[in-house]
């Protein structure tokens, strides 16, 4: 590996444990430490997802959202910016950029009136702006301290270029708005705005956008949220209709009204029993599944998923672990990550901290072009810390190696040898992190490695917010294959 990419590769690591602790280190925050309400009616938030795959899979996506909100007496305005940005193998398939405003003054608690007006810019579908000013009068169906539901209409005026033709034209607006307080922890909302021109209905544009928020505490909050947009009369050779599917974190710096929360505090989930945090390490079955997704359909077509599961099986005279994780991407519909990797261990107690085990492991990557790898062995390990909440072990051992990489299949004896670290932060994070090796003694520059951490913050008794890494390295990679594999994910963990 030459030092550049030894340069990339400790700087990624380097962030992203940073980034863990970072986020560790504010979750950990008690209720007392968090920054105290003011008296503004402003609230701020941002939200922001972000997947990262580097090497064979050469994929990058992220999105940014940020919105001030402001309420008081008959006054109610809003100031926002979205930002959409994804590239495959260094191919720009997504990159939108929208600000917009809104006012509104009551007329009394239900009618009002207001003005509108966005900006947007996307280069995907040829827009190199869309300028929308409007006015509209608006009603609230319901309105109550959990739900809202708003319908207005009104005219408005749109100056554009697009495909480098500019246009300017009277517009309708029609929109519909709903949000809908589910729990002390969990807000849903949906909008809907239609904007035909006004001397020809069948020239419109469309955007509906659903999402859910899911507090975490205070101030932090999951959202997950799918977006659609539809152009009646786009540029030549665009596509009318684009959706977008975003997982991210969102942080508030004042948090949205919890109703019913005592002391208008997020309840902790630890709170609710002993039993109520992670379990992370424990004598029983213990296991996790993880999902992270992002998807675009249309003029930008991405796909990014990974899928993970792991058992534990902890008793005084063994263990048993399995873990696996597929990921799968694709742009354009063409296939750039497919990769499944799997590992089971048992282990027999020898004395306390020390252990005998036996595992096998399995790979296999289209983009590498790695048919199969299959790596049984059997290692001596310690435990060097084992307490309650945190493990530390290392081990090494013989092993072999059955391999199919570059058409070329081959089997030889090997030297294998991985740490692991496991550390129940609290009774609401957890941070796992792995890293196997496996070297042919009789070649020294045949090796591989492979390194994971991640990082569990509960939401509920059984579902979590995961932040994960991940880093592969073939010393002797296929022709025409790069060595080393970087993915940074984030998602959804569930536990059994």
């Amino acid at each position: 590996m030459n030092s550049l990419s030894l340069s990339f590769k400790t700087a990624v690591t380097g962030l992203v444990t940073l980034a863990l602790l970072a986020s560790a280190q504010s979750l950990l925050a008690s209720p007392q430490s968090l920054p105290a309400e003011t008296s503004s009616s402003w609230e701020n938030e941002a939200a922001a997802g972000v997947s990262l795959a580097k090497g064979n899979s050469d994929n990058l996506s992220y999105n940014l959202h940020l919105l001030s909100a402001y309420e008081f007496d008959n006054i109610e305005a809003k100031l926002g910016a979205d930002w959409h940005y994804a590239e495959n193998n260094d191919v720009k398939n997504t990159d939108s950029f929208k600000a917009f405003g809104e006012y509104r003054y009551l007329l009394n608690d239900r009618a009002y009136l207001g003005t509108n007006a966005s900006y947007l810019v996307d280069d995907i579908t040829d827009i190199d702006y869309r300028i929308d000013l409007g006015v509209v009068a608006g009603y609230y169906l319901i309105k109550n301290k959990d739900q809202k539901l708003s319908f207005e209409t009104g005219p408005g005026y749109v100056w554009q270029d697009q495909a480098d033709i500019t246009d300017d034209y009277m517009t309708l607006r029609f929109a519909l708005r709903y949000e809908q307080q589910l729990a002390q922890r969990s807000k849903l909302w949906f909008s809907s705005i239609y904007t035909p021109a006004a001397d020809d209905f069948s020239d419109y544009l469309l955007s509906a956008e659903a999402g859910i928020d899911t507090a975490i505490n205070d101030h932090w909050a999951i959202r997950t949220a799918i977006r659609y947009q539809y152009d009646s009369t786009p540029a030549p050779d665009r596509q009318s209709g684009d959706t977008l599917l975003t997982v991210g974190l969102r942080y508030a710096l004042g948090s949205y009204p919890e109703k019913d929360a005592p002391n208008g505090k997020i309840p902790d989930p630890s709170d609710s029993g002993p039993n109520s945090g992670p379990e992370a390490i424990q004598d029983d079955w213990t296991s996790t599944a993880a999902l992270t997704l992002s998807m675009a359909d249309g003029n930008s077509d991405n796909l990014n998923t990974t899928a993970s599961y792991d058992a534990a099986l902890r008793r005084d005279a063994g263990e048993f672990f399995f873990t696996g994780t597929y990921s799968y991407a694709e742009a354009d519909s063409t296939a750039s990550a497919d990769s499944l990797i799997t590992r089971t261990q048992f282990n027999k107690l020898l004395s306390e901290r020390t252990y005998l085990g036996m595992g096998l492991g399995l790979l296999r990557d289209d983009i590498a072009d790695i048919d199969y790898r299959i790596t049984p062995a059997v290692t001596l390990g310690h435990y060097f810390i084992k307490e309650d909440n945190m493990t530390l072990s290392f081990e090494v051992g013989p092993g072999y190696t059955f391999e199919k990489v570059g058409g070329i299949t081959d089997d030889y004896f090997s030297i294998v040898a991985g740490e692991k670290f496991v550390w129940e932060i609290n009774k609401r994070i957890s941070l796992k992190q792995s890293l196997t090796g496996h070297i042919n003694p009789s070649e020294t520059d045949d090796y591989n490695l492979v390194a994971d951490i991640a990082l569990d913050t509960d939401l509920t008794k059984h579902l979590s917010w995961r932040i994960a890494a991940s880093w592969s390295f073939d010393n002797t990679p296929a022709a025409d294959r790069d060595k080393d594999d970087i993915t940074l994910s984030s998602g959804i963990a569930v536990k059994f």
